[in-house]
C-alpha cells in the first residue's frame, strides 16, 4: 500500500494548528474566569439585549423579551441572505468592506433597544466578517482583557502560569502531592 503520510513531516504552521485545535477542544469545557480562554466567534454578546430589556421593560417581562431578542439576532446573523455591508474606497483606491449603518435592520435595533445591543451585533458581524463565518460553531482562543482573537503564545503562557498554581497548591497539601506527581 502507498501511504501518502508515510515519511511525510507536518510543517511548523501544520504543527500550531494542531497544537490551537487541541488547546481549544481541551479549554471549552473549562468554567473559569480567565482574559484568555475560548469564545464562538460571530456570536453576539447577550449582556446588551438583557440590559436594555431591564431598561425599557417590566422586571417578569425583562428575561423572556431579552431571550426572544438575542435568538433572533442570533438567527439573523446566521442568515447568509443578510449582508449588511457595502463596499467604500479609501486612500489609495483601496476598496473595503464596512458595515452599512443604512440598513434598516441595525438602524432598527439601534433605535429600539439602543447603543450596547447595536454594537453587539456589529461587533459579531464584523468577527463574521474578518473570519470568514458562515454559520454557528466557530470556536478560537480570545483575549477577553483586550477583546481580540489571544495568540497562541499567551494561551501557552497561560496554562503554564496554571500549572504553576497548581504545584504550588499541591507543595501545601500532602494528600494532593501524591495525585499531582505527573505534572
Amino acid at each position: 500500500m502507498n501511504d501518502p503520510t508515510v515519511g511525510h513531516h507536518a510543517s511548523g504552521d501544520d504543527d500550531l494548528e494542531i497544537i490551537r485545535g487541541k488547546l481549544i477542544k481541551g479549554f471549552s469545557d473549562v468554567d473559569a474566569e480567565y482574559h484568555i480562554g475560548i469564545k464562538e466567534i460571530g456570536v453576539q454578546n447577550d449582556n446588551p439585549f438583557q440590559s436594555a430589556c431591564n431598561e425599557k421593560l417590566p422586571p417578569e417581562e425583562a428575561d423572556t423579551a431579552a431571550s426572544e431578542l438575542n435568538s433572533l439576532w442570533q438567527e439573523l446573523l446566521n442568515d447568509k441572505s443578510w449582508n449588511p455591508f457595502h463596499i467604500i474606497t479609501v486612500d489609495g483606491g483601496r476598496q473595503v468592506e464596512v458595515i452599512d449603518v443604512d440598513d434598516d435592520k441595525l438602524k432598527d435595533v439601534r433605535m429600539t433597544w439602543g447603543e450596547g445591543p447595536y454594537k453587539s451585533v456589529t461587533d459579531a458581524l464584523v468577527e463574521r466578517k474578518e473570519h470568514n463565518i458562515d454559520g454557528p460553531g466557530v470556536f478560537d482562543l480570545w483575549n477577553y482583557k483586550e477583546g481580540r482573537k489571544a495568540s497562541l503564545g499567551e494561551r501557552i503562557e497561560n496554562v503554564v502560569d496554571h500549572v504553576k498554581q497548581l504545584k504550588t497548591v499541591c507543595r501545601k497539601s500532602p494528600r494532593l502531592q501524591r495525585n499531582m506527581s505527573i505534572i
